[in-house]
């Protein structure tokens, strides 16, 4: 489960941390400034997923478990409710009430008050509507994803989960096809914050990263190909965080050139 909503999560970096900047500024510049953050790097717990990742993954799975642990019912609106359209596409519910848990846990793991559900829900809105700009602007500069790429990131997590894939996604709140189109969306971000953006990891800095936290840790870590994807994913927040500002730009650009109801 916490490996499925890590794609959500990514999203949420991107774009609810940054919309939360201006209220959670210093907290978030104390975790991504300045060194390779080896502190971050997997040090004690199983290191095979890192600190920062890992209370993603927590946070994500936490907030996603059956029933939806810490929403209500009332925070919640019907699947097949539009609750925004964004250039004449509408956003259903369904993506709504997936995103919201998300979103509240996300807020409360970085220590902002969670009992304003007028707020959370305004949050969700805006990471839905931020989402969608994204994949509309990244459709209007020509990137795209091949099935392919969905397809081998789908065997991953059949591979991963075995006989238990799907009670995994049941439990996790996505039907098969839903899952797919998460996945598509998330992979065409992922290159729009690389092509659009110019946030991108390469080998090299992974390697770097790597090499400066096994230095600086009293424990042999994991060999790398065991952590790479959680350094990548590690470097990829601490860029985000240093390119706040921009990605604010060209969400207020987006923004301001959108034809954008909200309908909750």
């Amino acid at each position: 489960m916490k490996k499925i909503l890590m794609l959500l999560m990514m999203i949420s970096l991107a774009v609810v941390t940054v919309a939360c900047s201006n209220d959670d500024e210093e907290p978030a510049d104390e975790n991504n400034t300045g060194e390779p953050a080896a502190e971050e790097t997997p040090e004690s717990e199983g290191e095979a997923e890192g600190e920062q990742p890992e209370a993603q993954e927590e946070a994500a799975d936490s907030a996603a478990a059956t029933g939806q642990q810490g929403v209500s019912d009332d925070e919640l609106v019907e699947e097949d409710q539009a609750v925004a359209t964004i250039n004449g596409e509408e956003i259903p519910g369904s993506s709504y009430n997936q995103i919201y848990p998300l979103v509240k846990s996300t807020l409360e793991q970085a220590g902002q008050e969670v009992e304003d559900t007028e707020a959370i829900k305004q949050q969700t809105l805006n990471e839905l509507i931020t989402q969608e700009l994204i994949r509309q602007d990244a459709k209007a500069e020509g990137l795209t994803v091949e099935q392919e790429e969905i397809d081998n990131e789908l065997a991953t997590y059949e591979e991963q989960f075995g006989e238990e894939y799907a009670t995994v996604l049941e439990s996790s709140g996505y039907t098969e096809e839903m899952f797919k189109e998460q996945i598509e969306n998330d992979l065409l971000s992922e290159k729009y914050m690389e092509s659009v953006l110019g946030i991108e990891v390469t080998d090299d800095e992974i390697k770097e990263y790597y090499q400066t936290a096994a230095e600086q840790s009293e424990e042999d870590l994991p060999p790398l190909e065991d952590v790479e994807d959680s350094i990548k994913q590690t470097l990829k927040s601490q860029k985000q965080q240093e390119k706040q500002e921009e990605i604010q730009a060209k969400i207020d650009e987006l923004r301001e050139n959108a034809e954008i109801e909200e309908l909750i």
